[in-house]
């Protein structure tokens, strides 16, 4: 086992007091940009917004350590918020945009929140109106701020986010960070039942960010855009913090559409992009890709089980985007675990070294034994940028982290001799047990991707009544393909049982919300019945 590495020196403790930095030193610079909705806030603005909200928010008696909840698509309001929240002292809580009225119930009730920002309503959902109606359940909520003035208009006992914007600044105050206090409560997507809340720390955040940043080689010179919504990890802390810590400007839109996203880019002269495999795959293979200059990326980051090595270094050379990294992180580490260098020859198919502070290693799923560099099994991360825990789940904190500190992060992969970790199993749940056999449906994913009528696939088990589960593959064309044709394409190259037993036909993927594949209802449709089966 290596020595524990030293953690690193923080430059800010916290976005809110870096923005103070760069509003004093930076005034003019622009620090978020939303150009769709015509928005642009230099420093100096960023914190007299965020410090009004702040104070706006003490005047309704929220206090350093009380929940405060954010639901909205990303926008302008959303980032203002969270430095008022980080300013007071406060606990963010981000509330994932697809959650409908119990889900966010659960939410408030889980964290304790006393209040919640939020947009009146996003696409079809009607985010005001839904909280308004579970207000009854939920006593410790004693606040609804909403950004659009027709909600609070609408509604009685809604507070206006316009109005708490006049609140005075002159003898304002900001709470100073604590390092290990809790910063705020992330909630995991529960794909598996409730989903549970990540605790985070401030020093875990700023670290991760400044790691980031480093290995990024981000300045203030910067302009990063992403598809990432902010309630994600990746949005609040990978991306706008980070971007706040160096005084950099972030370059949002509200959702992701290829289109818009390649506009941005070129109007916005963005020189940092942050995406997933699909987003990537989606603006590389655009019908429209070449109208669009995309020459002023410098780098990017891409995330997932399912990244390609391939697709990477085709959009790297196609946008181009030089130093694209793929990076692995999670929630519970708040965001990254590992990133390589931009100008790293194996940034592409390596998820890179581990971040300044973070340990990395792999152990045998069962047994929690460490393998050897170069054994797939599942990957545990060790350091302060890990979570403190479940909220309110001790039973499940002790499952996750070992009293040592190490926390399984149930994603299978290994460690390179140089220390490099591979993601190549995808999730410890997702693996196949084919007749006692271990199948990484990774392997076979990457594989059938360089068939060159698969268009996107998605692969995972199905029950069967001989071996328990055998493989079935979800596979969108681009031309008519027979089943027999890609299960010949596996031949010689990977194992017999290996091979994909069932296929099915897709159009239109089930997508979380940061735009991977739901392999879970995949599964659920085979199970009705509901999918296309491939002949």
């Amino acid at each position: 086992m290596s020595a524990t590495p030293s953690v690193p020196t923080l430059r800010f403790s916290d976005p809110f007091h870096a923005v103070q930095w760069w509003a004093t030193n930076t005034p003019e610079q622009e620090a978020v940009v939303f150009p769709g909705a015509r928005k642009r806030i230099t420093y100096a603005e960023l914190l007299h917004q965020s410090s009004a909200l702040a104070a706006g928010l003490r005047s309704l008696g929220v206090r350093a350590g009380d929940a405060v909840a954010i639901w909205a698509e990303n926008r302008a309001e959303w980032i203002v918020s969270q430095l008022a929240i980080c300013a007071v002292g406060a606990v963010m809580v981000p509330v994932n945009t697809h959650f409908r009225e119990q889900d966010v119930a659960y939410v408030l009730e889980h964290s304790n929140a006393v209040a919640i920002l939020l947009s009146q309503r996003f696409r079809k959902n009607a985010y005001l109106d839904m909280v308004q109606s579970q207000r009854g359940a939920l006593p410790a909520l004693k606040h609804v701020v909403c950004f659009d003035p027709d909600g609070s208009k609408a509604h009685h006992g809604v507070v206006d986010y316009a109005a708490l914007l006049s609140a005075p600044i002159a003898d304002f105050r900001p709470t100073p960070a604590e390092g290990r206090a809790l910063a705020s409560v992330q909630y995991t997507s529960g794909t598996t039942g409730r989903p549970k809340g990540a605790a985070l720390c401030w020093e875990g955040m700023a670290l991760n960010a400044q790691g980031t940043a480093e290995r990024l080689a981000v300045t203030a010179k910067d302009r990063w855009t992403s598809i990432i919504p902010l309630f994600h990890c990746a949005g609040c802390i990978m991306n706008v913090t980070t971007t706040l810590l160096q005084g950099a400007t972030y370059v949002g839109v509200p959702a992701f559409d290829p289109v818009e996203m390649m506009h941005v880019i070129q109007s916005e002269l963005c020189t940092l992009l942050t995406g997933v495999p699909t987003s990537y795959l989606a603006m590389l293979e655009h019908p429209r890709r070449e109208e669009f200059s995309l020459r002023t990326l410098r780098a990017g980051t891409c995330g997932g089980a399912d990244c390609d090595p391939d697709v990477l270094q085709r959009c790297a050379e196609a946008f181009p985007i030089p130093g694209l990294v793929q990076v692995y992180g999670q929630t519970e580490s708040s965001t990254l675990i590992a990133i390589d260098e931009i100008d790293s020859p194996h940034r592409w198919h390596s998820a890179g070294m581990p971040l300044p502070g973070m340990q990395v290693r792999v152990t045998h799923p069962e047994t929690r034994v460490p393998l050897e560099a170069g054994v797939i099994g599942q990957l545990e991360a060790r350091g302060p940028m890990v979570m403190l825990g479940y909220l309110n789940h001790p039973a499940e904190t002790e499952k996750t982290i070992s009293t040592d500190g190490w926390m399984q992060t149930g994603d299978l992969g290994y460690l390179r001799e140089d220390g490099r970790v591979v993601i190549a199993g995808g999730r410890l749940r997702d693996m196949i047990i084919r007749g006692g056999e271990n199948i990484y449906p990774v392997e076979v994913e990457n594989l059938l991707r360089q068939h060159p009528a698969i268009m996107e696939i998605a692969v995972f088990g199905v029950p069967d009544r001989y071996y328990g589960e055998v493989v079935a593959a979800a596979v969108q064309l681009s031309e008519p393909t027979p089943a027999d044709a890609l299960r010949a394409f596996c031949h010689g190259k990977i194992a017999g049982f290996k091979h994909p037993a069932k296929l099915f036909q897709v159009s239109e993927w089930p997508m979380t919300s940061s735009g991977k594949i739901k392999k879970r209802d995949l599964q659920a449709a085979v199970g009705a019945g509901t999918l296309q089966e491939l002949a």
